[in-house]
């Protein structure tokens, strides 16, 4: 097809190539010739590691529209001393702010990703070193601290103490806490390397690294942004992100073309710049956080609840606050309004209309000005895909309308959209700058499944056992586990590894039947959950296409349920528990090879109804995270948030 865009308007304005290295630009072409300084690329020298080229590791078959994207990595090894005598690269990413999380890669492979919040038990937990989501990483893949060879690590906030300098009239600024922002620091000394602001060997001591461990401090959007590109299989894209704000910067744009990757905008020539600094007002990502906020909601939190008030409601505000947003040409956002202000104004919409409208109308700026500025990118800088990444894209419409606008080949959303998603990236960028941008493309792969945590099997029968469940079935659970939910009966996974990223993905799922809109009510009940959206349906990637206006674009993503569409009409009150009020629904697409068991359920549930769909909502109970180990299923059985639990061989309850 065409490119996604307009023939350049401006050939007189044009941006060098740029991507962000540790302390210096660098252009990445076909070639793998790097402009860096001398430094820089003698460190890209020293880091070079030998890079074989073969099969991942299994983690399912990929779905019919990915089964042909490449797929290399590194197998695995077992032993920590055989990985680093054979050349292999252990890399620990860690992120340290709200969402804090870990990701631990084996050269290019990912072992293991966890967010802290799965350990802690407290959702969203972060503004810290994450230790629990760190050591969790290690067990996985068998490893100890002193074999990680590198950590990539945010330019965040940091204890004062590991810093060997700071501005003077700076120290004030520490958070309650004496958190010291490490970018900041960067941009008051003028750009400085975080190397020689922060005390990185002290750092590593701390926290029980080996001093030879190499740090490498990532840039915020970048590691966004890399996600999108890393895990498809594209010549020709453009990456955009956006969230509240990372690295003093709220969005940024990159292109993907004749094997170059292009930062337009949003990187470290923007996050350093000391004047002309706009901060949060210009960010779209902060609007949504401050309507979440006024609507009595917790930001960073219950934005989806945001987006399911506002179907319900008429963007009757969406005049007054679109104009406090332009979009100029390069596709940047510009705000007016102090934050003071905005927050100001949006608490006196809530009390004078209903909360539904004032959400509608959020949504509907959010909307407008993510389209505006995607498409005068697309005028300077045509595209055949789409990648997105950052908070601002858990808005599941906002991905359906970016889609619907442009035609796209592809549209891809990384499943850990938000900060919990960018120690993965910060280890991408680490790669990236190592290896350079061929060997970098050259290790790509699309993801099959998600199931990135422990895996409990084996010691799940016991936990239930231990606490008095009772094991109503033996053997092969789909066929009997569907009959039970045809019946009416609330169904728990408990498969394998615990999924990376937001969403449940059948690894940590309640499955429910999707004929009845009142089992909406029934189950929030049961789980103590306020929603305003319905519960996402569940649909073998063989069957989607009966039930659901999804576009080929968009299929990709839907298997991480990264999108709404539309519910074909004849199926609305087929599935009314699964459609929204909209019309839209949140699907996930299912292949055998990434969850045998879960697809398995839902091809006999169809052979015994004759309907393709369930529910799938996370497995969880209100304000907590999705449940991780056997303790929290056992528990969640006991009190009966489900009446049954399906395990690889077996079905529990405690009702025997």
């Amino acid at each position: 097809m065409a490119h996604v865009g307009k023939q350049d308007i401006n050939k007189g304005v044009a941006n060098r190539s740029y991507t962000e290295t540790l302390s210096a630009s660098a252009e990445f072409g076909a070639n793998g010739a790097c402009s860096a300084s001398a430094d820089v690329q003698t460190r890209f020298r020293q880091w070079t590691m030998p890079a074989a080229t073969v099969k991942a590791r299994d983690r399912g078959t990929a779905p019919a529209a990915v089964e042909n994207a490449a797929a290399t990595a590194d197998p695995p090894r077992s032993g920590s001393s055989s990985r680093i005598r054979r050349g292999i690269m252990i890399i620990l990413g860690i992120h340290t702010n709200h969402d804090a999380s870990a990701a631990l890669f084996d050269n290019y492979r990912m072992v293991s990703a966890v967010a802290l919040e799965r350990l802690t038990r407290i959702k969203s937990d972060g503004y810290r070193y994450p230790a629990e989501a760190v050591e969790e990483c290690l067990a996985i893949a068998g490893l100890r601290r002193e074999d990680v060879d590198v950590i990539a690590l945010p330019r965040s906030e940091f204890a004062p103490k590991y810093f060997k300098r700071q501005a003077w009239w700076s120290r004030a600024k520490a958070d309650g806490e004496g958190r010291v922002d490490l970018f900041r620091q960067m941009a008051l000394h003028l750009g400085a390397a975080p190397d020689t602001i922060f005390d990185v060997k002290l750092w590593l001591d701390d926290h029980g690294f080996s001093p030879s461990t190499r740090v490498h401090f990532y840039n915020h959007h970048n590691a966004h942004a890399l996600g999108a590109l890393f895990h498809t299989d594209w010549s020709d894209a453009l990456i955009y992100t956006a969230d509240g704000y990372g690295d003093r910067v709220n969005a940024s744009a990159r292109q993907f073309k004749d094997g170059k990757l292009t930062a337009l905008w949003g990187d470290d020539r923007d996050g350093l710049k000391l004047l002309g600094y706009e901060g949060a007002r210009s960010s779209i990502g902060q609007l949504y956080l401050e309507v979440t906020a006024a609507l009595g909601f917790k930001p960073l939190r219950h934005e989806g609840k945001v987006l399911g008030l506002a179907a319900w409601g008429k963007p009757v505000f969406a005049p007054e606050l679109r104009a406090n947003y332009t979009v100029d040409a390069l596709g940047r956002t510009h705000g007016k309004m102090r934050l003071k202000d905005l927050r100001r104004r949006l608490q006196e919409m809530v009390k004078s209309a209903p909360r539904e409208d004032v959400a509608a109308s959020v949504q509907s700026v959010l909307e407008d000005v993510v389209l505006e500025a995607v498409g005068n990118i697309l005028q300077r800088h045509p595209a055949k895909a789409l990648g997105l990444a950052g908070g601002v894209f858990a808005n599941v419409k906002l991905n359906q309308r970016l889609a619907e606008r442009f035609p796209f080949d592809e549209l891809f959303v990384y499943p850990a959209m938000s900060d919990a998603g960018i120690a993965a990236g910060g280890v991408l960028e680490f790669l990236l700058q190592r290896d350079g941008l061929p060997a970098w493309l050259g290790r790509r792969y699309r993801f099959g499944a998600l199931y990135y945590g422990r895996d409990f099997d084996a010691d799940a029968e016991d936990a239930f056992r231990a606490a008095g469940a009772y094991a109503e079935y033996v053997g092969d659970p789909a066929a009997e586990a569907a009959r039970r939910i045809a019946e009416g009966a609330i169904v728990g996974t408990f498969l394998g590894p615990m999924e990376y990223g937001p969403r449940a993905l059948g690894a940590r799922s309640i499955m429910a039947r999707a004929i009845d809109r009142s089992i909406n009510d029934t189950l929030n009940k049961r789980l103590d959950r306020t929603e305003f959206m319905p519960f996402a349906p569940v649909v073998r990637i063989e069957r989607y296409a009966e039930v659901f206006e999804l576009p080929k674009s968009l299929v990709y993503p839907a298997n991480f349920m990264t999108t709404t569409c539309d519910v074909k009409p004849a199926w609305r009150d087929k599935v009314p528990a699964v459609t929204h009020v909209d019309g839209t629904a949140r699907p996930q697409l299912i292949s055998r090879g990434q969850n045998r068991v879960y697809w398995d359920i839902l091809d006999e549930y169809e052979k015994l109804t004759g309907l393709p769909v369930l529910i799938n909502t996370s497995f969880n109970v209100h304000e907590e995270p999705i449940i991780n180990a056997p303790v929290e299923c056992v528990r969640a059985l006991k009190d009966r948030r489900v009446d049954l639990v399906v395990t690889q061989g077996a079905i529990w309850s405690f009702a025997g």
